[in-house]
Formats: C-alpha cells, structure tokens, sequence
C-alpha cells in the first residue's frame, strides 16, 4: 500500500492518496476510489453497452484459444520500434515509464524497472478473465488517460500504442502525457495513421491536421514518421477517400514536452469530449443495428461545433445516417446538395449503405452518370457488400438458424 501511496496521485486534483484497507481516499479534495482486484481502480465500475461488447469479445477470443496479442491486432513492428527507444541503456531499475492504453498485457515486457505502469480503463476487469494479469512485470491501474493519476513531471517516458484513437478525448490525453512527463523525458508515440472514423472502437482520426495542430502544440516532435501500409489483412479504404490522399499506415514519433503550449478552451474542450462521446456511442448502436438509440446520439452530433478538422466528417456522416432513418424528405433535400458537390466515392459508398433500401432507382442513375473505372467497381462492391451483410443479419435475428449456420461459417472461415 505504501508503494501506490508513494506514486500515485488523485485523478481529480491531483493530491496525495492514502489507502485504508480496499478503499483509496484523497487527503485533499476527499474523493473515494477503491481497490478492484489488487489493482486501484480511478473508474466508474458501471460500465457502458460497448464497454461490455469488448469485454465479451476478449472473452470468446481467449475461449477459441487465441493469443492476447493477437486479440489486440497487436503490431510487432511497434514492438521492435520501441525497443529502438526504450532499451537496456536508457532505462534502469528506477526509471519510471508509463504506458497508456496497454489494455490487458505488458506493452514493454523488456524493460525491467520497479516503476513501469500500465494504465487502462478497463484494467479492474481485465484482471478477472485473465488473473495472470497480476504476476507480470507491470503495474497495473484503472484509469482513464484524460485523467493519469500521477504527479506533474513523474515520467520518464510514456509511450501509447495504438490506443490514441480509441480514448474519449485524445487532446486532453495528450495534455495528460506532457503533465506527468519530465522536461527531458520523451513521449513515444505509435498510432494508426488516416485509419477509418467509422468504426466505434476507433472513431479519431489521427492525421496531418491532428499532427500539425495539437501533437506538434503540445510537444516538441524529435523524430516522425509515417509508415503506409500495404499488407492485405488491414482493411484498406480506397486511397481516394483519405484525407489529403495519403494512405493508411503506422505513425511513430518521439516527442519531447513542451512547456510553453497554447492553450486550450476549456468550453471548446468539453464540447469536442461531448461530441466524441456521442458519435462512439451512435456508431456502435448502429453496428448493432439498433438504430433508434443510434439515431438519438447522432442527433446530439449533429448539433456539435466541429474542433478538429475530421469532426466535419463525423457531422456529415451523422447528418447522412439520422436522416436516412427519420427524416426521407430531408435526407433527399441533403441529397440534393451532395450530389452537386460531392465527387468521392467514399461518402457516395456511406449515401448507398444509408439511403439504397428507399432511394435505388435514383442512386443507380446517378452512379451509371458519375462513375467508372476504379471508383464504379469500389461503389458496387459496396453494393454487394451492403446486401450480404443485410443477409447475415436476417439470419442474425433469427437465432435457431443462426445457431446452425454460424458454427459452419465460421469453419468455414478457418480451412
């Protein structure tokens, strides 16, 4: 209990901790968290709709046998980075290195060091499906990144991988990592790089505009690349649709902090959270097919001011799918303005999904006018794509046949 009293910090004002059997207490601003586990726990123990869905999916992973990492979708080539970084001459028994969003395993598993801790929101629960959790060489806690529970200028290095576009607010995570690092420690990053918004584990866009704005605000970029990658086992979006035409990839960068920051509004902040907490919520309810509760997130999206630049895509995409579902005389009004000023197939593939079931005859007019080549095959593979997965999920309803059906496909899958 001394050690976590010695290194950790209240989330909420950031004073010293002091725990009394399971239960954690603020000396400052008197705020109670608990123990969960052997681990302290910072987090709301209800957890969410889609919280619940992850959980259950490393659940059915480990019972098939699969490995953490790759349940993670865990990259080596992150792995071999950092060691590049993070090594046996730069780090000894009391450097103190924290790694944000390691979910369930050891990010650096070798570094060896007293003071190496992972920090997850999910950790508390992790731990029950995976007890071994707790005899690795990392510390775990449950917390938030927008809110590390350690003292100003703590860290010697913090490094996150691939979890910056899955947090609720990315900036306030980053003005997090340059709080608890020192002045000549470094923040190692490696994130997906232009990946897809739509997808509600995933639903930042980390790109030029994130990059050049607020990463290069709020720390000094030392080194920094992008990493395009071409492998067929990521989903690759058509390169048309990317911002600025790059294509996906890995971003790396090392970064040291950067005192002098512009500031940010803390209104305008809470706004973007707002915004970035309803469109993860719309879009996984769609992903479930549970539209209207989708429809009442996207709504409060839709009444959002844009921060970053790809919040302009969340709008418009959650303009497209609100409509669709509620509104077919606005949606054909909004149509009538896309159509004469939008020429990308990726969001005339988003207006297909969205609008086919009562809008064919028109859509199929309008594709026959506009597209051919590359682009005409990428919209009618949507098409096809849009049909198959309405056939899975008929058979998904119907749950005798889904029963019978999904044992053989999923074999099927494997040979």
């Amino acid at each position: 209990m001394q050690y976590w009293e010695s290194n950790l910090r209240c989330p909420s004002c950031k004073g010293k901790i002091k725990i009394i059997e399971s239960s954690i207490h603020c000396e400052e601003c008197h705020s109670t968290f608990s123990m969960a586990h052997g681990v302290p726990c910072f987090v709301d123990h209800v957890l969410s709709e889609h919280q619940k869905s992850d959980l259950e999916s490393v659940r059915k992973g480990l019972a098939k046998g699969r490995s953490t990492a790759r349940l993670l979708g865990a990259d080596a080539r992150c792995y071999k980075w950092a060691t590049e970084w993070v090594n046996e001459s730069t780090v000894h028994e009391s450097t103190r290195v924290i790694c944000v969003g390691g979910s369930f395993i050891d990010d650096l598993p070798h570094v060896t060091s007293s003071f190496k801790f992972n920090v997850d929101h999910l950790v508390h629960e992790f731990i029950k499906i995976i007890p071994e959790m707790v005899n690795t060489n990392v510390k775990h806690i449950a917390s938030t990144s927008e809110a590390l529970p350690f003292m100003d200028a703590y860290a010697d290095f913090v490094y996150s991988r691939n979890s910056l576009d899955h947090v609720s607010n990315p900036i306030k995570t980053l003005i997090e990592i340059n709080r608890v690092l020192k002045p000549e420690g470094r923040f190692l990053l490696s994130v997906y790089y232009n990946s897809s918004f739509i997808y509600s584990g995933e639903t930042t866009v980390i790109d030029d505009d994130f990059v050049r704005n607020h990463l290069r605000n709020l720390f000094d970029v030392e080194w920094l690349e992008v990493r395009l990658s071409e492998s067929e086992s990521v989903p690759q979006p058509p390169k048309f649709s990317l911002p600025n035409g790059n294509g996906l990839g890995w971003l790396y960068a090392v970064c040291k902090k950067n005192e002098d920051f512009r500031p940010y509004d803390c209104e305008a902040m809470k706004g973007y959270e707002r915004l970035t907490s309803s469109f993860h919520s719309a879009v996984y309810y769609d992903e479930k097919g549970m539209r209207r509760d989708a429809s009442r997130f996207f709504a409060e999206v839709i009444d959002s001011k844009p921060f970053l630049k790809s919040d302009e895509m969340r709008i418009m995409y959650s303009k497209i799918r609100y409509l669709s579902a509620n509104d077919h005389k606005g949606f054909r009004d909004l149509f009538d303005d896309f159509k004469l000023t939008n020429k990308d197939p990726f969001w005339w593939g988003i207006v297909i999904e969205s609008s086919w079931s009562f809008m064919k005859d028109e859509l199929q007019k309008e594709i026959d006018a506009r597209f051919s080549g590359t682009e005409r095959a990428y919209l009618d593979r949507t098409i096809r794509g849009m049909k198959t997965r309405r056939i899975k999920d008929l058979v998904r309803r119907n749950r005798p046949i889904y029963r019978i059906v999904e044992p053989i496909y999923s074999f099927s899958k494997r040979v």
